[in-house]
């Protein structure tokens, strides 16, 4: 069924587009009295689509209700909470609300697509509600694996939200404040809140999750005594992380160098919003020739795998002035993200194959997570007390654990929700007034350079047939008797190999020559003369010869010859030149 706002007009209702039944992609709407508010328009990593590395959500909703579109308000820095906003911030044109940090680093991204002039950013003011529409928004103090992470309590005569955002409970972050529990339970004590709209990432954890500070002894045991250089990827906008490995550095007397320019961007908005970098030795990467081997410390980008990124090209010896040797050490302080295995394990093995040791948070206690395991959420329900609890930002394994603890931990109700389903949110008689009111559209749009490309559409259609089957390309040239002026032109491109086959080149061409022969004498023209003519004059006859007739014709018998050479059809286009 698909939602009807006008039906639904005073209605409070959460709509998420991307990061519900997923991991990234976050783009939530909440819609009160007409007026629509975005929470987090993030990117998301694209698997096995030729060309694409990355996705945003499909706004095609959004754009439909453009004017009646508060704002954005983004969470946090990561790439997916806000790195869609410079690809669809044109077709919404909306101000974007962030702290200081989120703020100056969407600045620098938005930059790159000459939108810096453009987008209204308005910085968040932690002291004081953002009245936006029929929306009051409190924002909330959560650790993460960048500071200042804010959840939302939005306020509205139908009812209270809690929105998460991305957080977990650590005592001891590093960089950034500890959370606002208080303030949560605040709120709980005096049953405020109708829903929480929280992050089921580690929902299928036990336990707690381990605080960035924990991890800072562990890195500093597997660093300090090694002999080589020491590399570690993790992921750019993990500043906590940064600053975890920088403090160690130090401690052991090595220096830094940061390599990639997520990274460098990354540290430059860092000290730009005031985070205090100025203790640690770093060194650019064409300073690494001055000093002995034993005395660095790389910290660089790609541990995802990406295949343009420092680590990769380190692993492959293609970075201009790093270079890795027997018995350097890559530590891999990130989780693996799903879809992305196929990329990471190869990486590891190109640095195995060099002799460079490889250390993963498979093996050694290198990484934290920034979300928040089975007992932090058991803790986020004691304190919040919802009457309503809506899992997110995980797969369905997760949410479907995630929604199971709520009850367990005595949630009244729970609602397991998938993007593209709008849920209708009401404190009175929420038992039976809350619930799934219908669906819009949505899905994927894959980021191609600096276009955008329907997942489902015709570009990637064709990219998938050439990546199976290749392309076959045939030109001929044509008098008005359907003579060949010349030898058709056929190129088989990662197909089949005429070049090899000449005797199916010879059949190929004949069956051509066979064709042109039948369609003349169909169409009443002059007889084919044996061989190739070249273009002698003959008598025209009235006719009237289609071009794209005969490409789609000829087309489809040259598809079922080549089907019967490769066991599978390439992607074949004919062109027919009439001279």
């Amino acid at each position: 069924m698909e939602l009807n706002l006008k039906k639904h007009f005073s209605d409070l209702i959460f709509l998420p587009l991307g990061g519900a039944n997923e991991i990234g992609m976050n783009l939530n709407v909440y819609h009160l009295d007409g007026k629509l508010l975005i929470v987090d328009c993030g990117v998301g990593f694209a698997s096995d689509v030729p060309g694409i590395d990355m996705m945003t959500p499909d706004i095609s909703f959004l754009k439909a209700n453009k004017k009646n579109i508060l704002g954005i308000i983004v969470t946090h820095i990561h790439e997916d909470h806000l790195g869609s906003i410079q690809y669809l911030w044109r077709d919404l044109e909306v101000p974007v609300y962030a702290s200081n940090l989120a703020a100056n680093f969407l600045r620098t991204k938005l930059e790159e697509f000459k939108l810096d002039k453009q987008v209204p950013i308005r910085l968040i003011d932690s002291s004081k509600d953002l009245q936006i529409g029929p929306f009051s928004i409190e924002f909330l103090g959560l650790t993460h694996s960048v500071p200042e992470m804010k959840a939302l309590i939005i306020k509205t005569p139908k009812g209270n939200i809690l929105h998460t955002g991305d957080w977990k409970f650590d005592p001891n972050p590093v960089i950034g404040e500890v959370s606002e529990k208080e303030k949560i339970r605040e709120w709980g004590d005096q049953g405020k809140f109708l829903a929480v709209i929280c992050d089921s990432t580690n929902a299928i954890s036990e336990g707690h999750s381990r605080s960035e500070g924990d991890l800072h002894k562990s890195l500093k045991y597997l660093i300090e005594g090694r002999k080589g250089i020491v590399g570690v990827t993790t992921f750019a906008s993990n500043i906590a992380r940064i600053y975890t490995i920088a403090s160690i550095a130090k401690e052991v007397g090595r220096k830094v160098v940061l390599a990639g320019f997520s990274l460098h961007r990354i540290y430059e908005v860092a000290k730009k919003s005031g985070y205090d970098f100025s203790g640690f030795d770093f060194i650019s990467d064409r300073e690494i020739k001055f000093h002995d081997k034993k005395d660095l410390l790389v910290i660089c980008t790609g541990c995802q795998g990406e295949p343009n990124a420092a680590a990769r090209k380190i692993a492959t010896d293609h970075h201009p002035t790093i270079r890795f040797t027997i018995g350097d050490l890559m530590i891999f302080s990130s989780k693996i993200i799903p879809g992305n295995e196929k990329k990471i394990f190869s990486l590891f093995d190109a640095f195995a194959k060099k002799q460079i040791d490889v250390m993963t948070e498979k093996d050694h206690f290198v990484h934290v997570s920034g979300h928040p395991s089975q007992d932090e959420l058991k803790e986020m329900y004691a304190l919040a007390r919802p009457k309503l609890a809506i899992p997110v930002h995980g797969e369905f394994l997760h949410t479907k654990a995630h929604a199971e603890l709520a009850r367990e931990c005595g949630v009244p109700r729970t609602i397991q929700i998938e993007n593209g389903l709008a849920v209708k949110l009401q404190e009175e008689n929420f038992q039976s007034e809350c619930g799934i009111v219908g669906m819009v559209k949505h899905g994927y749009f894959g980021v191609d350079g600096k276009q955008l490309l329907d997942l489902n559409g015709e570009v990637i259609r064709e990219r998938r047939k050439l990546q199976s089957g290749g392309i076959v390309t045939i030109s001929l040239a044509l008098n008005d008797s359907l003579e060949m002026a010349s030898r058709p032109r056929i190129q088989c491109i990662g197909s089949y190999d005429l070049k090899s086959d000449r005797d199916s080149e010879k059949f190929i061409q004949e069956e051509i020559q066979f064709f042109l022969k039948n369609k003349a004498k169909e169409l009443g023209l002059n007889k084919v003369s044996k061989g190739l003519s070249f273009l002698k004059k003959t008598k025209k006859k009235k006719s009237s010869i289609n071009a794209a007739e005969i490409e789609k014709s000829l087309r489809g018998k040259m598809l079922k010859i080549f089907e019967d050479l490769m066991g599978k059809r390439p992607a074949l286009e004919v062109t027919v030149h009439l001279i």
